[in-house]
């Protein structure tokens, strides 16, 4: 049982989580601070963490800056882990959290909720998709008693976007005092306040004749519980370290999918005059060949060690394109197997992971080729089927 102390105890959020943790068999909520007061809650509820006598695992924090030095105090007295959601630090208390975090366990997110993060992700894609024609603004809504604007989460994807810019884009927070046209550089950033609206987060790419737009809306305040509920449990096996939902991804994440091909050929040509190799693709593509797995590198006499796979039977095809004076090796009848996740990027050793699988099922690996969210091996056929049952199995795919 995972005993946790709610910051922010009187406020919705941590009402709500309390209220989750009813009946837990995970969780135990042993006590909440609060500026305000909270008789009406049924655990204690302290107005500063040094008046409680418990001590916990994790706290979970949905408070407000102004809490912080109460907060890291009693995490560092009582070596808690903490799960931090509230936004609006300066720069300074935010060096404060990362200095923190070398000695204990830190999850910090301006957003808990996995859909949010997935915006995110979203966000940098279509930013490198469709590059310097599309102008990017973010607009955010929130419920009348939000406090700080614009919102943490608006600003991370800001950051995110820009990420992929290499910097360049600049923040504009409003309009209301320009007098100028739009710059290219920019990136708006406005925020929205009224009603009851839990949260709500639109990204839009505006270009010549049309908008894109990608948005995200929380619907109920369940959606952040559940993503701080599960950063608590993703820090205890921790010691120390700054987290993020990225972390979570990245370990639940890494590989979402596995899938396979049979009747796969392998060819490699280890010394090809380059010109030659760019004549060859250009003819396999006249003839709708597909090609996969092309890897190459350089030799020291300038020519290219090269290998690609194909379907078997386009092989009688590209082998009449091969110069008769170049070296081949070429392998029928295997099998591609390839390892897919989104938080494979994020998350260092999934390779090694993989192929240690590979070695365990017995599998002959011919050869690999990766990408930040993809990993494909050619291997023996006869392999295939307890290699794709090992990884699955590793990684809990169905």
């Amino acid at each position: 049982m995972i005993k946790l102390a709610i910051s922010g105890a009187a406020g919705r959020i941590g009402r709500t989580i309390y209220k989750s943790l009813i009946g837990s068999e995970e969780f135990e909520p042993t006590f909440g601070v609060d500026v305000f007061a909270a008789d009406d809650l049924p655990y204690p509820v302290y107005r500063s963490f040094a008046d409680s006598p418990f001590d916990v695992d994790v706290v979970v924090d949905f408070s407000s800056p102004a809490a912080l030095d109460d907060l890291l105090a009693y995490a560092f007295a009582k070596k808690a882990k903490l799960v931090i959601a509230t936004t609006g630090f300066t720069p300074a208390q935010q060096r404060r959290i990362e200095a923190a975090s070398k000695e204990i366990p830190v999850f910090q997110a301006s957003n808990m909720s996995l859909g949010v993060n997935l915006l995110g992700s979203l966000a940098k894609d279509a930013a490198k998709f469709l590059g310097e024609d599309y102008d990017i603004e973010i607009v955010e809504t929130h419920h009348n008693h939000k406090l700080d604007a614009p919102s943490g989460t608006a600003l991370t994807l800001a950051n995110e976007i820009n990420s992929v810019r290499d910097g360049a884009l600049v923040p504009t927070y409003g309009r209301h005092e320009s007098k100028h046209r739009r710059e290219k550089n920019e990136i708006g950033i406005h925020a929205v306040r009224g009603g009851t609206v839990v949260g709500k987060h639109e990204v839009m790419f505006l270009g010549t004749g049309e908008v894109i737009t990608l948005a995200h809306e929380s619907e109920n305040k369940e959606v952040f519980v559940r993503g701080a509920l599960r950063a608590a449990k993703f820090l205890m096996d921790k010691t120390s370290g700054l987290y993020n939902m990225t972390s979570i991804i990245a370990q639940n994440y890494a590989v979402t999918s596995v899938s396979a091909e049979t009747d796969v050929a392998l060819v490699t040509l280890p010394r090809i005059p380059f010109d030659d190799f760019i004549t060859l693709l250009d003819r396999i593509k006249q003839n709708d060949v597909n090609l996969d797995m092309i890897s190459h590198h350089f030799n020291a006499d300038g020519t290219a060690a090269v290998s690609f796979t194909l379907a078997d039977k386009d092989l009688s095809k590209v082998e009449s394109y091969i110069p008769a004076c170049t070296l081949q090796k070429t392998v029928r009848g295997a099998a591609k197997i390839t390892a897919e996740g989104a938080g494979m990027e994020h998350r260092s050793g999934v390779a090694a992971d993989v192929l240690g699988l590979l070695r365990d099922a017995g599998a002959e690996v011919a050869a690999i080729t990766t990408s930040e969210t993809q990993i494909s091996c050619c291997i023996d056929a006869k392999s295939l089927p307890a290699a794709e049952a090992a990884i699955k199995r590793y990684y809990g795919i169905k």
